[in-house]
């Protein structure tokens, strides 16, 4: 949810698991909010991810703070619910749990988090180090996927390996993936951004979960011919319930436009 300003904060919508249509509730509140003046997320908080361990639900986060001259920075926090995401109470207030290192100077955001046996695995955005390219419509960081693992879950190594890049010159982000497994193969939906136009969706496979071949032409799914989502489309999150396999993502300039659902159909 954004304000006037479009600075966000995060909520939630329930909705029917038999028919995503029939909203249920939705947060009145946000359940987590911006950082107090000079904190890593004083100017904008936005989902990651969600991670159960346990009886806790934990929510990563990146949280944004302006700048002068490049418009912000993004970097990881993390926050814990107790409730079953009813509330979340922040873990990282002041500083964020990845911040910045050489080469990862600018973002460092976005992450999933899957745990296996003792070890917590993550897939998270980060720069190059060098800094925005100038784009048709504004100034933007260049950023694609990074991979590292921890066995604590707050506290990380100081950088990642390249486990998904461009594949053209027009591409310059890659970010907001969603991971599983299926056959022993790691599958990953991630958010690609061009110069030409507006976010897609690409698909990518891995035996190890570290380096990844991309395989957008499976992605399935694309832009509408007209509609919320005939621009863009997303930061999306598969879903899995019983045999069925659902893809929730936001549609044009970043969501503002809406929230839409896509089913996996077979063919």
């Amino acid at each position: 949810m954004c304000d006037s300003k479009n600075i966000g904060r995060i909520g939630y919508v329930d909705v029917n698991p038999a028919n995503f249509q029939e909203i249920l509730d939705y947060s009145k509140e946000p359940v987590i909010t911006i950082g107090e003046d000079g904190h890593f997320d004083d100017n904008g908080v936005v989902t990651a991810s969600l991670l159960e361990d346990g009886e806790k639900l934990y929510m990563f986060y990146s949280g944004y703070q302006s700048c002068v001259k490049v418009p912000y920075l993004i970097f990881t926090g993390l926050a814990v619910s107790y409730d079953h995401g009813d509330t979340f109470e922040k873990i990282t207030k002041e500083v964020p749990l990845l911040d910045r290192i050489s080469g990862e100077c600018g973002t460092r955001c976005v992450p999933y988090v899957i745990k296996e046996g003792n070890t917590y695995r993550m897939w998270y955005t980060s720069d190059y180090g060098t800094g925005w390219i100038k784009t048709p419509a504004k100034l933007e960081p260049y950023y694609d996927m990074k991979y590292m693992e921890s066995e604590n879950l707050f506290q990380w190594p100081r950088g990642g390996v390249t486990a998904i890049t461009f594949a053209n010159n027009d591409e310059h982000g890659i970010c907001k993936c969603t991971v599983w497994k299926e056959d022993n193969i790691y599958k990953v939906i991630y958010s690609l951004r061009y110069m030409s136009k507006g976010y897609r969706l690409g698909y990518a496979e891995s035996e190890d979960g570290i380096h990844f071949v991309r395989m957008d032409n499976k992605i399935g799914i694309t832009v509408s011919e007209q509609g919320f989502d005939d621009d863009m489309i997303c930061f999306a999150e598969r879903i899995q319930i019983g045999n069925d396999v659902y893809l929730i993502y936001s549609g044009n300039h970043y969501g503002m436009e809406g929230i839409g659902y896509a089913k996996l159909v077979e063919k």
